[in-house]
């Protein structure tokens, strides 16, 4: 009952994708960026729409501009994350920052426009800059102990941003827009939207890595990068949590879709391949049968926990803001739950396939 009929038709929209435009290319494709990853990003970001769901429609988007569109974000990124990881990691980022400049309680006209990129015909990729475990040194500034990775201040024109080498979540050797989480003075956080082509931003060389092709992600510089005041998205800790909160669930419906297909692989194991010397099939051994249940269990409690957290956040009328300690908390433990169970569920399927 918490899915509705528009969540299951956008939703039907984005496996057809998945499987059209991923699954069935992966093998001759492998994860080659320019072949499959790209032209599958430009069809799913623009031509279904999804860069923009969030924004208003005159610019582009599709007006899913309440809390409501919490449910509708995991069903889709949980297809997403079905499909390839890497492109439901890109989309968690950008769908945080399209929450925080079209939808929550802090939207602000000069914020949207500033992030009119959304809603062009081209991928726009996004970048989250958040703060993160640091020098530990008590002269900084922190949020909740994490370290501000970037300081902004106050100027005639607008703010100016220092900060370097920052490390963004994802995509910081292509990402078209950053928000970054800066010290806005005194340790009071703040998000600012910078241009990937803003003037004293430098990027850094690629980082080698293994999966997550769609994500080509590099340290960034930001030395003095001047931005105008309508940049700024919002100041304070409640907004920041209500973001993160927004954040958290979309990377646990990454997970939870990704172990869908980890189910998919794992289910025709188990009815075709048999044990040799044994002549048994897979899932009659009562030790794989065993592992298999309990694998089963970790991906039935992680879509558990993760449509419960949006239930939560699209109905701020029954649980409260999105940006309340109580929620943020049950953003962070679902986030950190779903994504240990996946881990653990990924594991010990290749253990069995071995």
């Amino acid at each position: 009952e918490w899915i509705q009929d528009a969540d299951r038709s956008i939703t039907d929209t984005v496996s057809t994708w998945a499987e059209q435009e991923v699954k069935s290319k992966r093998l001759e494709h492998k994860e080659d960026y320019d072949t499959l990853i790209l032209p599958a990003m430009q069809k799913l970001f623009t031509d279904i729409g999804l860069q923009a769901m969030m924004l208003p429609e005159k610019m582009g988007g599709a007006g899913m501009d309440t809390p409501e569109a919490a449910t509708t974000a995991a069903s889709v990124l949980e297809q997403v994350g079905a499909a390839d990881t890497g492109i439901g990691f890109l989309l968690a980022n950008n769908l945080a920052l399209q929450y925080a400049v079209g939808v929550s309680s802090n939207r602000k006209k000069e914020s949207l426009e500033a992030a009119a990129v959304l809603g062009g015909k081209d991928v726009a990729l996004c970048a989250l800059v958040l703060p993160t475990y640091g020098s530990d040194s008590e002269e900084r500034e922190s949020y909740y102990g994490l370290d501000y990775q970037a300081a902004a201040e106050k100027t005639d024109k607008g703010w100016k941003v220092s900060g370097g080498p920052v490390r963004p979540q994802c995509c910081g050797a292509t990402a078209d827009l950053f928000g970054v989480v800066c010290d806005m003075g005194g340790g009071e956080p703040g998000l600012l939207l910078i241009p990937g082509k803003a003037k004293g931003l430098k990027r850094g060389d690629a980082f080698k890595k293994t999966g997550l092709a769609a994500s080509v992600n590099s340290d960034i510089t930001l030395d003095k990068v001047q931005v105008p005041a309508g940049n700024l998205v919002f100041q304070g800790v409640e907004p920041l949590r209500e973001m993160l909160s927004w954040y958290y669930l979309a990377c646990a419906a990454v997970c939870a879709g990704a172990l869908q297909t980890s189910h998919e692989i794992l289910k025709e194991w188990g009815d075709t391949r048999v044990i040799k010397g044994k002549g048994q099939v897979f899932k009659e051994n009562p030790l794989v049968a065993s592992l298999m249940g309990e694998i089963g269990g970790k991906m039935s409690t992680s879509r558990v926990l993760t449509y419960n957290m949006a239930r939560m956040l699209s109905r701020p009328d029954i649980y409260g803001p999105a940006g309340s300690g109580t929620l943020h908390v049950a953003a962070v433990s679902t986030m950190k739950q779903v994504s240990q169970l996946t881990m653990e569920a990924m594991h010990n399927t290749m253990e069995l396939m071995a």
